[in-house]
């Protein structure tokens, strides 16, 4: 970290052409700036602290100075007698002073692969990721780091991590650490709301990946149409060098992902199952426990398995594969790479001691992310029937319940609707709505707590039975009202069930 004065951030903002005015005393004009922090529960002596969100309280001001900070940064004046820097645009100036506090050297140090998408962005990073540790293994050249929705590594210490691409200050803290233990690359999700919000401004990816596009997070929180969720994704080739295309997603977005990158003049790579692609997959294998691709480049094949189920991951297998050479692995780094990756809470099967029951727990809580999970449970157990235990989130992304719920009334016989992080909308009204999408004849329970939701299911299910958890495979935790409160997910809750019981 680069410890600087005050006034040396008035200038940097100044001269963003961000900053409308400062009201900075004496004082305050010696102080060196320790930390830099937007929530007042993480503070230090010496924070610069920025007032940012539309729920934003002054209460919270009131504490960050009550914990140590010297000065305040924020689009209005909050508390006019003490030391701040009003800016036209709060997050341009979290980025500027990001990268003025813990410098850019991952711009000459690190190289950032990117993944976006509707789905698979986290189970794409984390094969990306462990092909990248396979090389640098092999090379000698220290770690890559990652970081997901799941957890963060920064080349030394695991994190688990709160969104699926952390706020600016985070994202820069974590980029120096990496550079710091000696990382060599650096693999991420990248989320629609980091790139329209400019969390990820500033950063220069090696190569990005954009997977698929889907129906998702529409909602005055998130996106307000699809055409803006849609945009917002683009701008991650704004950011790349090459830019690795899904040739197998919607057509539609396929061709204006296409034509925005050849626009920009960014190298463009395909992958994809028909022979157009510049890296194709061809599915020789696919269980509910593993899949084997044949990935072709041309005059080259490599046979790759990965340790993870469903036909559709053959898909996220590809966009690795398309992302690592474009960096100049080599094929036996990614074989095993590929090979050696656990995905936590994706596509993760288990069977119940004494019993003809298969208990899957898979992140899926999109529409086309539950399309392709009950794809892969229909074909390795077209003769069973289905439980299917699921939730939406509140606040957000609306137009997921009823496209949920219609999949899961077609493709379930039983249905357990449940509480996923419904905040202040209750988890009651939010499984009453997904209720109101599903056949009144169809077999359908409300277990508000999903604990109890998943125990349930693993009580009453049936020997010959096939249950699915959906949404919650990952994480400690649920939203009920405005706090998080510690709920086990659902894969951990699994395999005490499964323990208790052998």
């Amino acid at each position: 970290m680069k410890k600087t004065g005050i006034m040396e951030a008035v200038n940097l903002l100044k001269e963003k052409k961000l900053l409308i005015e400062a009201n900075i005393n004496a004082a305050a004009c010696d102080e060196t700036i320790e930390y830099i922090s937007y929530n007042s529960q993480d503070i230090k002596p010496g924070t610069l602290f920025f007032c940012k969100g539309v729920h934003f309280k002054e209460q919270y001001l009131k504490e960050a100075f009550d914990k140590g900070t010297i000065c305040y940064v924020s689009e209005k004046v909050i508390v006019a007698d003490k030391p701040h820097i009003i800016v036209s645009d709060i997050r341009g100036a979290m980025l500027a002073i990001s990268e003025m506090y813990y410098g850019c050297a991952w711009r000459d140090k690190l190289k950032l692969v990117g993944v976006t998408g509707t789905k698979g962005k986290t189970t794409t990073v984390m094969m990306i990721h462990s092909i990248l540790e396979a090389h640098c293994r092999s090379h000698k050249i220290g770690r890559a780091g990652i970081l997901t929705g799941v957890y963060n590594f920064d080349g030394r210490e695991t994190i688990e991590s709160s969104l699926t691409t952390p706020e600016t200050f985070e994202l820069h803290k974590i980029l120096s650490n990496c550079v710091e233990n000696q990382c060599s690359y650096l693999a991420m999700e990248v989320s629609s709301q980091a790139l329209k919000y400019g969390r990820t401004a500033g950063l220069e990816y090696e190569v990005a990946v954009f997977l698929n596009m889907g129906n998702d997070h529409v909602s005055e929180s998130e996106h307000y149409d699809m055409e803006d969720y849609f945009n917002s994704k683009l701008k991650i080739i704004d950011q790349c060098r090459r830019i690795c295309i899904n040739l197998d997603m919607n057509p539609v977005y396929m061709k204006r992902i296409m034509d925005y990158a050849r626009k920009k003049g960014c190298e463009i790579i395909t992958f994809g199952k028909g022979p157009e692609a510049d890296y194709r997959g061809i599915l020789k294998k696919g269980t509910i426990d593993y899949i084997e691709v044949e990935a072709v480049h041309g005059d080259e094949e490599c046979s790759i398995t990965a340790n993870i189920g469903g036909k559709f991951n053959a898909e996220n297998v590809m966009a690795a594969v398309s992302a690592t050479k474009a960096l100049g692995i080599s094929w036996d780094a990614i074989k095993e790479g590929i090979e050696k990756v656990k995905v936590p809470g994706r596509m993760e099967v288990f069977r119940i001691p004494g019993r003809d029951t298969t208990v899957i727990a898979d992140y899926a809580h999109n529409d086309i992310s539950f399309e392709a999970l009950f794809q892969s449970v229909n074909e390795a157990f077209p003769d069973k029937k289905k439980v299917i235990v699921f939730g939406s989130s509140g606040g957000r992304a609306f137009n997921r319940r009823r496209n949920l719920s219609e999949i899961a009334d077609r493709e379930a016989d039983m249905i357990i609707l449940s509480e996923e992080d419904c905040g202040t909308e209750g988890a009651e009204k939010i499984c009453n709505e997904l209720r109101s999408y599903i056949s009144p004849e169809k077999d359908v329970k409300i277990i508000l707590d999903r604990e109890e939701a998943v125990k349930y299911a693993l009580d009453n299910c049936r020997d010959g039975w096939v249950i699915i958890f959906a949404g919650h495979s990952t994480g400690d935790h649920q939203v009920r009202g405005e706090k998080a409160v510690p709920v086990a997910c659902d894969a951990k809750l699994i395999r005490e069930y499964i323990e208790s019981h052998r």
